[in-house]
């Protein structure tokens, strides 16, 4: 029969034992909560404050330095933009669908905060290309697409319509376009390395012509014609302009018009 000596021993390690397993459980929930919470922007914004006071390198793709009302706001502008822009199949209707139900609540965004909101989406849409998730990487850059071309067209007036034709193709866009579109707008190297990786992938542009057969309107894009006229439509091929030449043409005079409008207020 062992001694009460030992007996106390083999107590006291078995207790230290429990207490090493309970933390290492405690240490695995939180790493857990903390990788949920790991695509949100306070969890990087938090880490790159961190990182600031600690001296370690973390890469900010562009992102200036925010108040933290502008974070939330800001934050929580995606995060109703995406949740109602994803639940409509058509992707016109989707983003006129989000535009209308976030323009009064974040009428302050549209008019002094989409640059933020624009910096926010490349930086997390870099970093999803890195994690290897390219559908969530073509969702951040449609918006930051349509959010470009707002600054442009609504806030700086530097141009007179929207070039959705760019969107579009984003949102089914090839890797080499995906990155390449990312890599532009960042001023860091992070996407040097997966860019070349995928600079071989032909790039693939948006047919607009609705009855087109290529699958999802996608045609190589160095093979590709456009609208000579208006300058806004592509074509994977003359057969396709003139078949849709229909239904664009009144589009096509609105473009003309609002463009020598637009060109004789700058002049």
């Amino acid at each position: 029969m062992p001694s009460r000596k030992k007996a106390k021993g083999r107590a006291r390690r078995a207790a230290k034992e429990a207490k090493a397993k309970k933390e290492e459980d405690s240490h695995t929930v939180v790493a857990a909560a903390d990788q949920r919470q790991e695509g949100s922007l306070e969890a990087q914004m938090q880490r790159h404050q961190i990182n600031a006071i600690t001296g370690k390198k973390c890469c900010l793709r562009g992102i200036a330095p925010v108040s933290p009302s502008d974070v939330k706001i800001c934050n929580d502008f995606i995060h109703k933009f995406i949740a109602v822009l994803t639940s409509i199949e058509d992707l016109s209707d989707s983003f006129t669908a989000a535009t209308e139900s976030t323009m009064v609540k974040f009428a302050d965004v549209y008019s002094s905060k989409l640059e933020i909101v624009v910096s926010i989406l490349l930086a997390s849409g870099t970093q999803l290309i890195l994690d290897g998730d390219n559908h969530s990487a073509r969702l951040n850059a449609i918006q930051a697409c349509h959010f470009e071309e707002w600054i442009a067209v609504k806030v700086r007036k530097t141009k007179p319509i929207f070039s959705w034709s760019k969107v579009y193709e984003l949102h089914a866009s090839d890797i080499h376009t995906l990155v390449s579109y990312y890599r532009k707008r960042i001023p860091c190297a992070c996407l040097d390395e997966k860019y070349k990786e995928v600079k071989s992938v032909k790039k693939m542009g948006f047919c607009c012509n609705p009855s087109c057969d290529q699958p999802y309107q996608m045609v190589e894009r160095s093979k590709m014609f456009y609208c000579t006229r208006c300058c806004y439509v592509n074509y994977c091929s003359v057969e396709c302009q003139k078949a849709d030449w229909k239904g664009h043409r009144g589009d096509c005079n609105e473009i003309v018009e609002m463009k020598a409008a637009f060109d004789s207020k700058q002049s």
